[in-house]
């Protein structure tokens, strides 16, 4: 079996949710997801920020303020657009939405022009706040990702959702009835988004237990009072319990010194990590490059990390 680092684009297609759950666990604990904002203007003008992070060394990109209902990614579907013109502009975006909404293979072209796994954000917010639709965690929304082909998603939450911890449990039971084994499962919280946080092994285990395939909590140093410790206690619980484990950078953090990316990853690793997350929060929607690359150096070297970035989505 290859390690995740290794794999080629042309590989990663015949993959399935099984396969990649043991390819992850095989990696021991040199497996790099970078989370990016697709909803906005990229970084780097011509190029989308998946495409960004994927050539800085992630193998994993989580698609944040992605909408099942609009499906647009800047970057890649108003790629060579002229954006001059602001009224043109916009109604590029709405024809380009009505012709990926029909498209069952959108997520599977992006994966073949990205070369890594893709996955999506879906928030199991409360009943009593507003939010958009297309972002939700829903059963449309995840038969829409199963259909895509959608490689995992991530049930979280992002910032002053309210999204409490018996929200992420019933979204993980949901996730599973809908996508069995169509998509892996993530699920946990980066930080207490408005609705709390807890650092319980039960809550831990309850998540796997439901379904779920990987747990994530913060990384220790990101939020009050995770220590390299209780890490330690919350990766053991998740591990026994037969689930992988995803610390996370979701505080702004990653926009930090290089120092610092790389400090928080040895203590990721140590704490039992399978994978290391680095959220979106630099400039436009994405870690600043530099840091997803100082993380992958810093948990598998020079050599695996010269090799991923240099395996496009062309091979």
């Amino acid at each position: 079996m290859k390690r995740i680092f290794e794999l080629k684009n042309s590989e990663m297609a015949k993959i399935d949710k099984r396969q990649l759950v043991e390819i992850i666990r095989h990696s021991e604990g040199r497996t790099i997801c970078a989370e990016t904002v697709i909803s906005c203007p990229p970084l780097s003008g011509g190029v989308s920020n998946p495409e960004l992070a994927a050539a800085f060394g992630a193998d994993l990109i989580t698609l944040n303020d992605f909408s099942f209902a609009a499906p647009f990614v800047f970057g890649y579907d108003d790629d060579g657009v002229n954006s001059e013109n602001l009224m043109e502009y916009v109604a590029y975006i709405q024809h380009k939405i009505s012709i990926n909404n029909c498209d069952a293979d959108y997520i599977r072209k992006l994966r073949r022009i990205i070369g890594r796994f893709i996955g999506c954000n879906m928030e199991p917010v409360p009943d009593n706040v507003s939010y958009d639709e297309g972002k939700k965690l829903n059963r449309a929304n995840l038969e829409t990702a199963r259909r895509w082909g959608v490689n995992y998603i991530v049930i979280t939450a992002n910032p002053n959702t309210g999204v409490r911890n018996e929200d992420i449990l019933r979204g993980i039971e949901l996730a599973r009835r809908v996508l069995d084994d169509g998509a892996m499962i993530f699920a946990g919280k980066m930080h207490g988004a408005g609705g709390g946080n807890a650092y319980d092994a039960k809550i831990m285990r309850d998540y796997v237990n439901a379904g779920a395939d990987c747990v994530l909590y913060p990384a220790p140093g990101t939020v009050p009072g995770v220590t390299l410790e209780l890490a330690c206690a919350m990766s053991e619980a998740i591990h026994t319990a037969g689930g992988l484990v995803m610390t996370a950078f979701g505080t702004s953090q990653e926009s930090s010194n290089p120092s610092l990316i790389e400090q928080i990853s040895i203590m990721n690793k140590m704490a039992g990590a399978d994978i290391h997350h680095i959220g979106d929060a630099g400039l436009c929607g994405i870690a600043p490059p530099e840091n997803i690359r100082q993380m992958s150096i810093a948990v598998r070297g020079v050599r695996h990390t010269l090799r991923r970035m240099a395996t496009s989505g062309l091979r």
